[in-house]
């Protein structure tokens, strides 16, 4: 049985409607221990926009209370640009039950649903461990054909955490390979190839396998079936490497753990010092932008311990 969803939408006091310019749709899904790196993403994306770009943002957000809402909205507000919010609300736990949670987690999850809930022809979906540094809106002009998403493709089989599953089911180990994080979404066809219903029932049949959540089964159904994004629009950060990144504008996606809002996130992580600078602009109220007095840096931290022990073996060289 399908969930209830309802949804609510507001303008923003002082922004007014959406005008003349281009518009595009941006969906962000998340959980109330991700509140801060939400601002982060959210606002340095409506910031780098191009003049004229109108952004109509939709979150598919849980134990996100009323108040944090608002705090969202006041960090928007404080860019200075015109945009429209919709937060998109629903009881979630029966569309995963059974799935393979990430980390305790089913938020991964939440993006795989947003094509039911938003009707826009083209949005884009971002992760929330992200900072945009780049203009999204040219993605909005990417001729996708039938494709029903796209993402950055710059892996292989071979090197993804679920080789065997997917070698296993028939892919050839040089076959493509994405990350996530990043998806543009075709709706219409989208619908139109029963991609929901593929990816549940994938979800349902190798629940035990879904090593990276959401990205195993959309590896599994899309990458030979996917428009492929220019790679400034994911750009991984990983702790411990350097990037080898030059000067381009990008779009960054912290990947693994730490990130750079958790233990030593800071320290161990290429480019967190463009996230603490970005996060000194939002209006949040010190119990929340000193990371170590909000109560979510501590309830993620259990979840972090995987990240430490990797980084802590290779640097011993294990």
């Amino acid at each position: 049985m399908w969930p209830c969803y309802t949804e609510r939408t507001e303008f923003v006091q002082g922004a007014g409607l959406l005008g003349t310019g281009q518009t595009v749709a941006v969906a962000f899904c998340s959980d109330d221990l991700m509140e801060v790196p939400l601002h982060v993403a959210a606002s340095a994306l409506l910031r780098h926009l191009a003049a004229g770009v109108e952004p109509r943002f939709y979150m598919l957000l849980t134990g996100f209370s009323g108040s944090m809402q608002e705090s969202l909205r006041r960090t928007l507000d404080s860019v200075g640009r015109p945009y429209r919010i919709t937060f998109l609300s629903s009881d979630l736990t029966r569309s995963f039950a059974g799935f393979r949670p990430l980390l305790g987690n089913y938020a991964p999850y939440y993006r795989l649903l947003l094509a039911d809930l938003i009707e826009e022809p083209v949005f884009l979906y971002i992760d929330s461990d992200t900072l945009p540094g780049i203009d999204v809106s040219p993605l909005f002009r990417c001729e996708m054909g039938q494709f029903p998403a796209g993402f950055v493709v710059d892996g292989k089989v071979r090197m993804t955490l679920e080789h065997r599953l997917f070698e296993s089911l028939g892919r050839d180990p040089e076959g493509p390979a994405f990350n996530s994080g990043v998806m543009l979404v075709q709706r219409e066809q989208w619908i139109a190839q029963g991609c929901w219903p593929r990816l549940r029932q994938f979800c349902e049949q190798y629940s035990d396998q879904l090593l990276t959540a959401d990205q195993t089964a959309l590896n599994a159904i899309l990458a030979e079936e996917c428009y492929h994004l220019p790679p400034e629009y994911n750009v991984k950060l990983y702790p411990g490497r350097k990037p080898g990144l030059d000067d381009e504008p990008s779009l960054y996606h912290f990947l693994g753990a730490p990130k750079p809002w958790d233990f030593m996130g800071r320290t161990l992580l290429p480019c967190s010092g463009k996230w603490f600078d970005e996060l000194k602009r939002i209006p949040l109220p010190a119990t929340k932008k000193l990371l170590w007095l909000n109560g979510a840096y501590w309830k993620r931290a259990p979840r972090m311990l995987g990240g430490y022990r990797r980084l802590l073996k290779a640097a011993l060289g294990r």
